[in-house]
């Protein structure tokens, strides 16, 4: 090979390097920009298609598995991209009501072992109890989380919302911040979240319109009130304020309020204002349709109410509220004797006469003698 062939062939090779080199480099910044696009894509969709959807398809279990499901693929966009808080917090919220839900189950399952007085059972359903309460307590911690960052640390200066939606987002989140601490409580505090963050959300609730949000603001503030010692304002009637925000949610058609309420009544031990709460439920589904743009919101809160009243029932009676019968008691008289739960599972036998007096009992076998005509 002649050098001028070989300079020739070092040159070609060069031009190669060179054209892999610009092909690498220009693909590795054209994935960059196609990962950050994709997520701003996804979350705009989520925001004006996906997340409305979900809340007025009614269905709970889709809201809540939508929620695992996306959560994780959602979120991850901040790391190519803008954090999507404004789509992260209904879909958070959404995965810590799947590990409430089991949480609700798992403590119904101890009441019964308790009601047979099978200890292990008992205890092993409390213990599944206390872990889905961390994990729900973690998942609303994260909605909160993602709040404060798209809106500031809330209890300052109110922010200002650009859209219904952005309303919608931080109203979600006050609610986030006070469920993480119901359960991160019920679990020991071993979710951590932090003690002064309800006390900040109570503050939140004035930048938002109460009547707009079906009385939430107002119904937060007040279960706050009650839940600190201390925070109540001079004159300011709690149970009054929990009262007045239920009414407005039952004519909104998004009770959620309710669930609220009921939770304060359970955490001060008024059993009559739960039953009173369950019933006004109960009747209030009965009169008014749940809003066709927050039917899932709306059952999100009859989730909660039922399973209030399936605490009452399984206590009493050793299972859930009957089909059908949200708003009765085992303990009301006007309630249908419970024995018909059993109706069809084993066949009624009438037992035979005993023998007349002083007869000899037939043999063992023997069929009955025949009537005299």
């Amino acid at each position: 090979m002649t050098k001028s062939n070989s300079r020739a062939r070092a040159r070609r090779l060069a031009g190669v390097r060179l054209c892999v080199g610009l092909i690498v480099g220009l693909s590795a910044g054209c994935s960059g920009f196609i990962q950050s696009t994709t997520g701003d894509v996804m979350s705009d969709y989520s925001t004006e298609h996906l997340i409305p959807w979900v809340l007025a398809n009614g269905d709970t279990g889709v809201a809540c598995e939508t929620g695992v499901s996306l959560v994780g693929f959602l979120v991850s966009f901040e790391r190519v991209t803008d954090p999507p808080y404004g789509a992260a917090v209904p879909t958070l919220l959404s995965a810590a009501v799947c590990a409430q839900k089991d949480a609700f189950e798992a403590d119904l399952a101890s009441r019964r072992a308790i009601r047979r007085a099978d200890v292990p059972a008992a205890k092993d359903a409390r213990i599944v109890e206390k872990r889905l309460n961390v994990v729900a307590a973690q998942r609303f911690l994260a909605a909160w989380q993602a709040t404060v960052a798209k809106f500031g640390e809330p209890g300052g200066a109110c922010p200002e919302f650009e859209s219904r939606y952005d309303e919608l987002v931080y109203t979600l989140g006050l609610v986030s911040v006070v469920q993480a601490l119901q359960h991160d409580m019920a679990a020991e505090s071993r979710a951590g979240v932090p003690l002064d963050a309800p006390a900040k959300a109570a503050r939140a609730t004035a930048c938002l319109n109460n009547a707009r949000w079906w009385g939430v603001p107002q119904a937060l503030r007040a279960v706050i009130w009650i839940s600190i010692p201390g925070t109540v304002p001079d004159g300011a009637d709690p149970w009054g304020e929990l009262a007045e925000a239920a009414v407005i949610g039952e004519k909104a058609g998004v009770r959620l309020a309710h669930a609220i309420q009921a939770q304060a009544a359970v955490g001060a031990g008024k059993d009559d204002v739960l039953r009173q709460v369950i019933r006004t439920h109960a009747a209030a589904l009965a009169a008014t349709p749940s809003a066709e743009a927050y039917k899932t919101v709306d059952r999100i809160g009859t989730l909660q109410v039922m399973n209030l009243s399936d605490r009452l029932w399984t206590d009493a009676e050793g299972h859930r509220t009957p089909f059908g019968g949200l708003g009765t008691f085992p303990t009301s008289p006007d309630d249908e004797d419970d024995g018909d739960l059993l109706e069809g599972l084993t066949d009624e036998v009438e037992p035979e006469p005993p023998p007349a007096e002083g007869a000899p009992a037939p043999p063992a076998g023997a069929s009955p003698p025949a009537e005299e005509n």
